[in-house]
Order: C-alpha cells, then structure tokens, then sequence
C-alpha cells in the first residue's frame, strides 16, 4: 500500500540536492553484469507504471511512498515488486553484441489499488552495457474492471539510458536517459531521468534513480524517486527500497 504524501516543497528540495548528478557522459564503460542487468530492468520496468499510474490518474493523486525490491541471480533472471505488483525478469540472450532480457507478469497485481497486468516487456543492453533501450506493452485498469476487466486500458512505454563509470578510484556507474509513456501508440508523457549505483563488493550498495516529468508542457511536472539499499545474493543481487512520487 502506498504511504504517506510528501509535499512538493520538500520533493523539490530533494531533487535540488539529490547525489544524483546530470554530467556528460564522458567515463569508462559500465561493465554491467548480468545479475546488475536484471536488477536494472525489472526496477525500471517497475518505475514505468509508477509513470502510467502518474500519466492516468494525475500526480498529486499518485503521490506518497511505494515499497520496491526482489532479487535477481548471476543469470539476471528473478523477480522484484512493487506494492502488490510483482514483475519477473529473465535473461533471453546473452552474445558478445549484447545481453537481451524479458519483463513480465503472471494475472493481476496493484500498484495504489489499480490493476496492472498483461505486461511483456523487452530490454536490450549493449556489450558492456553502455546503452539500454526498452519497451513494454502492458493493461492497467481504474474503473470498471470487474472480473474480466472490461475497462482494462493500453498503455506503453520506452526508454533509452546511457551508463557510464565515474571517473573516481570507486566503482560507480551513472547514467543519464529518457522515457515516454504512450497509451494506446499515442504519447502522453516524458521523463527525463537519470541513476547512481554503488555496487556492494561485500557490503552494502546504493541504487537510486530519479525521474522528472518534462512534457506536456501544460501539465503539472512530478518527481519519481528510487533509493535502495542493495546487497550481495550468492553470485546475484538482492535490493530493497521505497519509490517517492510527489508534484514539484
């Protein structure tokens, strides 16, 4: 269930000082595993209908606190959720060009009391992981869902990211990236966004990406914020945070 709303002053604040940095992306390739891959897939594919929950019933009714983690295994495949909606992930391909992994899901599941369901979503990863692009196609239903869900609704999305490694002695891979969300083919909103993981190398590691709402220009701009803490699960990854949805 979702928790309390934050205000839009304080949302604000945390964007202006988040230790999330928009920088050229200028550093050495990422290098991701594919237990990484899959961690980064599923929380994305997860934050994409938080965005089409925003996109559908607006932002100010979307706001507060919603739980998100899982686990994924040193062959990128598992599963993560997100309030009651679980997503899996698994490793379709995995060849020198690139690493190619599947998003779904398995009958109903919420997200604020709206159902989500019949997702397939496809994520693409370059050879060392220095680009990502996705798209999904999946149903969400607010009214008149019944049994059947009649009222059941087309939504999409896509997103590119661009990752690279900070210039420092530590392991730290940022990115920066865009995503739309179309309902029905037809574009209805666009994100900017942009990450900073800490892998956990034994101890505990950090993940958060931040996403903030540039079109349509006349509607209201709302931030989505992921932090997590991630750690070491066997050769994979287990991760465990909360997203934070508010108006700016």
């Amino acid at each position: 269930m979702k928790k309390s709303v934050l205000s839009s002053a304080i949302a604000g604040a945390l964007l202006a000082t988040s230790s999330v940095a928009i920088a050229q992306n200028t550093g050495p390739s990422p290098n991701l595993t594919l237990p990484e891959k899959g961690t980064f897939s599923c929380v994305e594919q997860s934050l994409s209908l938080v965005a089409a929950l925003i996109d559908r019933q607006g932002c100010a009714a979307s706001a507060g606190y919603y739980t998100l983690g899982g686990e994924v295994d040193y062959l990128g495949n598992g599963s993560c959720t997100i309030d009651d909606r679980k997503i899996d992930v698994a490793t379709a391909g995995n060849t020198l060009r690139g690493t190619a992994q599947a998003t779904t899901t398995t009958g109903p599941g919420e997200i604020d009391d709206v159902d989500f369901f019949n997702l397939a979503g496809e994520f693409w990863y370059s050879g060392e992981g220095e680009i990502m692009y996705a798209n999904a196609l999946f149903q969400l239903c607010l009214v008149n869902c019944g049994v059947d869900f009649p009222g059941a609704e087309n939504y999409d999305e896509h997103v590119i990211k661009d990752f690279y490694q900070d210039a420092g002695p530590e392991r730290i891979v940022l990115d920066q990236g865009l995503e739309v969300i179309t309902k029905n083919n037809w574009p209805r909103m666009k994100f900017r966004q942009d990450s900073y993981y800490l892998p956990p190398d034994g101890g505990l590691g950090v993940l958060e990406i931040d996403k903030v709402s540039i079109a349509p220009n006349n509607a209201p701009q709302c931030y989505i914020d992921y932090d997590a803490q991630v750690d070491d699960f066997g050769s994979g990854m287990q991760f465990s945070g909360s997203v934070m949805v508010a108006p700016l």
